[in-house]
């Protein structure tokens, strides 16, 4: 069973985009899973890979931004250096103590950031890239 699922309602138009979502909700549901189990290892590998695959895809949603002139660009990728300084700071809080991250609220914060930020944020961008492609 996964925690989090994705829609199409979520698709910002862009393939190669809405391909690095599925895999963050995919991400998510293997955190979902370790977390399920005693496997504090476990846990800690799939928030590192979390982590890694959320640097590669805002990079690269980054430079799918500039390329389409998104005025939002800046503000999009302060919201991105934020993001990932919260995962970095649970990490550390995991690994220095796992019961100080609970595994509920470690995945609410996840998933609901997630969510929020491809409606609230990256929605916003569809116009533009559709637009500087040409479709």
């Amino acid at each position: 069973m996964s925690y989090l699922q994705w829609t199409e309602n979520l698709s910002v138009g862009v393939a190669r985009m809405d391909e690095h979502h599925k895999k963050l909700v995919e991400l998510i549901n293997t955190l979902f899973d370790a977390m399920s189990g005693d496997a504090t290892r476990a846990v800690d590998t799939v928030l590192g890979d979390l982590l890694d695959y959320t640097r590669y895809h805002f990079a690269e949603e980054e430079k799918l931004l500039a390329a389409s002139n998104y005025p939002a660009l800046e503000e999009h990728q302060a919201i991105h250096r934020a993001m990932v300084k919260e995962v970095l700071d649970m990490r550390q809080r995991y690994q220095d103590n796992p019961a100080s991250v609970p595994a509920v609220e470690a995945l609410d914060f996840l998933s609901k950031w997630l969510m929020r930020h491809i409606i609230g944020k990256d929605l916003r961008y569809r116009s533009y890239v559709e637009e500087s492609s040409g479709s």
